[in-house]
């Protein structure tokens, strides 16, 4: 309870020094980032609110997930076309802010976790809900669909994860997952699997049919905060508060660590191809980094406040990448190169 304690004060601190505005959804002037190595990157699109939660519908559809308040104030659930960066859908109902975000496969189906326990599922063509699913007592962090879209998982600060049947919104089963807060839930593609993350510094692998553990990892200094899985499932991201990402076999043998961040890692996610991962962090940056090379390609940033929230397109070809005080939507290219910008617009 201590370090669940902390964890609450350390983020409402860094949270409110975020506050830029109150305003839902708001567009704002282009912005261009300052390329490094083999990549560049332009902001096409934005909103001033808390993105604490980033998931591609499609590449041509993202929602966000977010608010501006750790009080019980009403969270955001929102809909985007990338394109131009207009919103299509507000999706209201969170009575708090909205901290774990899931599309389902097909993208017909989105999930998400709020401050107050809440787990929501919508139905995205008609906008509205579907399920309520309650049975987190506090904070619920974390939200993934399994790859078959029939299962979803929820992890909270109650230190549980709870197994969902998507269709019929009822609990398959409940794991004592970790000694501490869950931060995140990612399934593998054999559907069995689950894999978690927690303020105890481990991350665990879990057998869905049994409910039991079956691998724990074990390297991490600190909480891990997030968990990203690659396409084939060959390989498992993670990241945290230690700074550091580490990449990991299934059978749980560590392969990598990936430095480079100053601050904690908030958000981990693969490419499509699995070739590169984007990691957001506390200290303003994005960093893209070759998973193959195990090194750092180009960095986004920094920008004006800590990142909360990253995810590549499916089409690889942009990254989304959530703030303090905005949703950007940048372009990326491994093999192009740019000119500097003229005048850096990040503070």
């Amino acid at each position: 309870m201590r370090f669940a304690f902390c964890i609450r004060t350390l983020l409402l601190v860094s949270l409110l020094a975020g506050v830029l505005d109150s305003s839902a959804i708001a567009q704002e002037p282009e912005e261009k980032s300052k390329p490094t190595g083999e990549a560049a990157a332009t902001t096409i699109a934005s909103h001033n609110r808390w993105v604490t939660g980033l998931a591609f519908l499609s590449s041509d559809t993202l929602a966000s997930v977010g608010g501006q308040t750790l009080l019980y104030r009403p969270g955001d659930v929102i809909h985007w076309n990338v394109a131009d960066g207009a919103a299509k859908n507000n999706l209201p109902g969170h009575e708090s802010t909205v901290w774990g975000i899931s599309a389902s496969p097909d993208g017909k189906l989105l999930a998400t976790a709020s401050y107050d326990g809440m787990v929501k599922v919508w139905d995205l063509a008609e906008g509205k809900l579907k399920h309520d699913l309650k049975k987190h007592k506090i904070w619920a962090r974390c939200v993934a669909f399994s790859p078959d879209g029939k299962q979803l998982a929820s992890g909270s600060e109650d230190s549980t994860v709870v197994i969902w049947n998507v269709d019929e919104g009822k609990e398959l089963k409940t794991l004592n997952a970790h000694a501490g807060p869950v931060f995140s839930v990612a399934y593998l593609p054999d559907n069995k699997t689950l894999a978690t993350a927690g303020g105890d510094k481990l991350v665990k692998l879990w057998d869905l049919d049994s409910g039991a553990e079956k691998a724990k990892l074990e390297g991490h200094g600190d909480g891990v905060w997030s968990i990203a899985v690659n396409k084939d499932g060959s390989l498992l991201a993670t990241a945290g508060v230690d700074r550091a990402i580490k990449l990991w076999n299934t059978e749980g043998k560590e392969q990598a660590t990936l430095s480079g961040h100053k601050d904690w890692i908030t958000s981990v996610a693969f490419s499509a191809d699995g070739t590169q991962l984007v990691s957001g962090s506390y200290d303003r940056t994005a960093k893209i980094w070759d998973v193959v090379q195990k090194k750092e390609l180009t960095s986004i940033g920094p920008v004006k406040t800590s990142i909360w929230s990253v995810a590549f397109s499916p089409d690889g070809k942009l990254i989304a990448v959530g703030s303090h005080d905005r949703l950007s939507i940048w372009e990326f290219s491994p093999r192009e190169r740019f000119p500097a910008p003229a005048e850096e617009t990040a503070e």
